[in-house]
């Protein structure tokens, strides 16, 4: 029983050496070819010349033969259907094949000895299989059950394996749920911490505001306040100044009158000049800044018209909002050249968009641009129109 075991062992060695994936796909279809009955036709796809193939390329190979086992009781099979239907030399031609392929198929000796008496003892073979021996029969027979045992014990082995990579896989998935978990766990503790500490700025940001608001309001009232006294005073001091002016004029009308009366001479009173209407008052966009945009002083100087680059947001601002626009410049040399760079800058956008711009004096720096609600023309400043 050793040296069967051994045997065994060795041709399964044997068999490494050849392509096992090829033989995996050679013994699936043998199986599809027995259980399609497609046992030795058609030629080039039946079971029986792929059983061949499979002999040449693994001879030592044991998984074949519960496949050839399989061969030979299909043919056993249809030999005893046809025994049954009397259809003897069909019966005889079954057994033929199953003998030259699997001489120790299950039932076949005893199919084949129901037709000898079914025949009343006459062969119907057309030649007698010349199959093993005895001893022969029975050494293969331990091979195929050595063989049988030791595809059992891979198989176990095999399926420990299998369950053990499961079991490990399914730990290894556990583990990394549970890893999964304290990271979701972390993080939302983390985004609920953000927003406890969000909360607590915007709390002491809102109590800031309303502190800063309280002391504007104390700060502007206090202002009121002080320019209320300072009014009163300036008030009380005119009127004093009126007074005393008003007792100084009685005075020297009086030395006035006394001096002419001496001289006796008539007086003549001055014509009053008429008053001079006051320059108009200079206009100013009354309206507040719905957006500021500074302005670069240097390429004003220089003239540098790469201030297009510059301008080409703003200008998308005075279009989407239709607005007018004032300039706050040193002088108006600058604002007349800006409004002539932002007048460009517009019709490159909208070339039916009209510009309408005011000029304001600036004496920093920094020129900057406001704009304001849409109006229907510019501003009147300084007695001129722009």
């Amino acid at each position: 029983m050793k040296q069967i075991l051994i045997a065994a062992t060795l041709a399964f060695g044997l068999n490494a050496t050849v392509a096992a994936e090829d033989l995996d796909q050679l013994l699936a279809k043998i199986e599809a070819d027995i259980s399609a009955q497609r046992l030795t036709k058609p030629a080039g796809n039946n079971a029986l010349e792929r059983i061949d193939a499979f002999r040449k390329q693994a001879p030592f190979d044991y998984r074949i033969t519960p496949l050839v086992f399989k061969f030979g009781e299909s043919y056993v099979a249809l030999a005893n259907k046809s025994i049954n239907n009397r259809r003897y030399p069909q019966a005889q031609g079954y057994l033929d094949i199953a003998w030259q392929v699997s001489p120790l198929a299950p039932g076949l000796e005893a199919a084949q000895e129901k037709l000898d008496r079914a025949t009343g003892g006459k062969s119907l073979a057309k030649a007698k299989p010349k199959g093993p021996t005895k001893e022969e029969l029975a050494k293969q027979k331990k091979l195929a059950a050595a063989a049988a045992a030791e595809k059992k014990r891979l198989d176990a082995e095999r399926k420990k394996k299998a369950a053990a990579a499961k079991k490990a896989k399914q730990a290894e998935a556990k583990k990394a749920a549970a890893a999964k978990k304290a990271k979701q766990d972390a993080e939302r503790q983390r985004r609920l911490a953000a927003e406890q500490s969000q909360k607590k700025k915007q709390a002491q940001a809102a109590e800031k505001a309303k502190q800063d608001a309280l002391k504007k309001q104390l700060a502007q009232a206090e202002a009121e306040k002080k320019r209320l006294q300072a009014l009163a005073d300036k008030k009380a001091a005119a009127a004093a100044a009126e007074k005393a002016a008003k007792a100084k004029a009685a005075l020297a009308k009086a030395a006035e009158a006394a001096k002419a009366a001496a001289k006796a001479e008539p007086v003549v009173k001055p014509v009053a000049k008429a008053a001079v209407p006051s320059a108009l008052a200079s206009a100013s966009e009354s309206s507040a800044p719905i957006a500021t945009f500074p302005l670069p002083q240097d390429k004003i100087s220089n003239r540098d018209r790469k201030i297009s680059g510059d301008l080409t947001e703003v200008c998308k601002a005075i279009i989407d909002n239709d607005a007018s626009v004032v300039l706050h410049t040193a002088n108006k040399g600058d604002y007349r050249w800006m409004t002539v760079r932002l007048t460009l800058c517009t019709r490159r956008i909208d070339r039916g968009f009209r510009l309408r711009h005011s000029f304001s004096a600036n004496s920093s720096d920094e020129p900057y641009l406001t704009l304001h609600p849409a109006r229907s023309s510019a501003l009147v400043k300084n007695g001129g129109r722009f």
